[in-house]
Formats: C-alpha cells, sequence, structure tokens
C-alpha cells in the first residue's frame, strides 16, 4: 500500500471498536478483518505480524526462555526503525509485561530481583531492583496501576487483575491512536486493539482465574508452553496466513 488514499480507505473501513469492556461482541470479525488486511503491502503485513507476535502473550509460546524473548522483541524494534512510535508502543508493552514477572517473582517468594537484566527489558529495570520490597517498585507515583496490581495478585482477585492490566495496555495503545489517523500506525494499532477487545469478549468470570494464572507464569515467556490468551493465539495464526497470502 503505498498510495495514501488507499490508508484512508482501510482505515475507513474498519469499524470504531469502542471503549474496553464496554461490549460483548468485536464490530468485525476475525475473517472480515483478515480482508481488511489484504490491503497492506507484504512489507507492512509481515511488521504487523511481528509485532503481534512479540506483543501478544500467546505470540511468545514458541520460545524457551525470558533472554530468546528479549532478544526478539529488540529484534522487531529494529525492524519498526521507520516507526519510532511503534517502537514505543512495542517497548512499553514489554516493560509491562516485565513489571508484571517481577510482582509474579515476588508473589512465588524470590527476596530480591537477582540477574533482572537476563529477564526483564526496558527503562524500569534498575527501579525493580533497587526497590523490590516496596510494592509498586518505587514506580507508583507515576504508575499507580503497579501498586494495585500488587494488592489485586496478592488478594488472588483475578478479573479486577485482568481488568487492570488489559486497561493499562489499552491506554498505551489509545495514547498513539491520538496522533494516528490514516497511516500504518493506525492500522497497526487498531489490530492491537481489536486483540484485547476480541480477547476480553471471550471471557466470562469461571474460566478467568485460569486465564490469569497462565497470563502471570508467562509474564515474558511461557515456561509451560501453553498459551495464555487464546484469542491471541487465534488471530496471530490467521494474521500470519492472511499477510503471507498478500500479494506481491
Amino acid at each position: 500500500m503505498s498510495n495514501p488514499h488507499q490508508y484512508i480507505a482501510l482505515v475507513a473501513s474498519l469499524p470504531h471498536l469502542g471503549k474496553l469492556f464496554s461490549r460483548k461482541d468485536v464490530p468485525i470479525s476475525q475473517y472480515r478483518l483478515r480482508q481488511r488486511l489484504a490491503m497492506l503491502t507484504p512489507d507492512h503485513g509481515e511488521l504487523i505480524k511481528d509485532v503481534v507476535e512479540v506483543t501478544a502473550w500467546a505470540g511468545v509460546a514458541k520460545y524457551d526462555d525470558d533472554a530468546d524473548v528479549i532478544k526478539r522483541a529488540k529484534e522487531v524494534v529494529g525492524e519498526l526503525k521507520e516507526y519510532p512510535d511503534l517502537q514505543h508502543l512495542v517497548q512499553s508493552r514489554m516493560e509491562t509485561r516485565t513489571l508484571i514477572a517481577a510482582l509474579r517473582r515476588r508473589r512465588e517468594g524470590q527476596d530480591t530481583a537477582g540477574n533482572i537484566e537476563a529477564w526483564g527489558y526496558g527503562r524500569w529495570c534498575g527501579a525493580i531492583k533497587s526497590n523490590w520490597t516496596d510494592p509498586a517498585f518505587g514506580l507508583g507515583h507515576f504508575m499507580p496501576w503497579i501498586g494495585e496490581a500488587h494488592r489485586l495478585m496478592q488478594a488472588e482477585d483475578h478479573i479486577a487483575m485482568e481488568r487492570l492490566v488489559l486497561t493499562e495496555v489499552f491506554r498505551q495503545l489509545a495514547h498513539y491512536e491520538t496522533v494516528h489517523e490514516f497511516d500504518f500506525e493506525a492500522v497497526c494499532i487498531y489490530v492491537l486493539r481489536w486483540v484485547i477487545v476480541q480477547r476480553w469478549s471471550e471471557y466470562n468470570a469461571s474460566d478467568a482465574r485460569d486465564r490469569l494464572e497462565k497470563l502471570v507464569a508467562a509474564a515474558l515467556s511461557p515456561e509451560t508452553g501453553e498459551t495464555s490468551d487464546a484469542v491471541a493465539d487465534g488471530i496471530f495464526t490467521e494474521i500470519s496466513s492472511s499477510l503471507e497470502g498478500v500479494p506481491s
């Protein structure tokens, strides 16, 4: 897609997703979304696939350990050199995962952050290591959600924890969405938001506990090899096959 007017046509064809948690069904099916994404060039289709892979919880399931996930994330950030906002978005998602991984490790009784450079990513590794015993790792003054996540995790309030994490990720996406309307970044952000809306639409109280336990256990790379995000796994597979079929 080299013609800017085609971006306008593609973005205009995507229905508004609405507020998170505000609806039970997604406004566009996976099949229809794949049809829309066929308008992308192969290069852009591949980039979206890579961003979904590294940001969706299920996308990292194939990696054996945290170091592999971190390495892949850095590769994707490098691939996005022409799109700095998407670079920042991927980095923010990895940093959020690192914070959740730290909460999980502390809940499991780890006394210190240990070699956080081996399992953590981004700006907050030093703060996490220096403030391991603080509920929000010393970051609560500008990221109050971390302290709340700590409280919910300790209380085993799985649904509330899930909502909190998804809300934070949605907020990150909304921040970058405000500066992109009819370009490649707008399409990529839409797909990532769709994954979250679709994921939540299939949630219910009975399986929230299992989902969150897997999510927390797989904060960076799922050691069990299980996916914590069945919806993301589906769209990742579908998007991959769809984009691989885009004519050059």
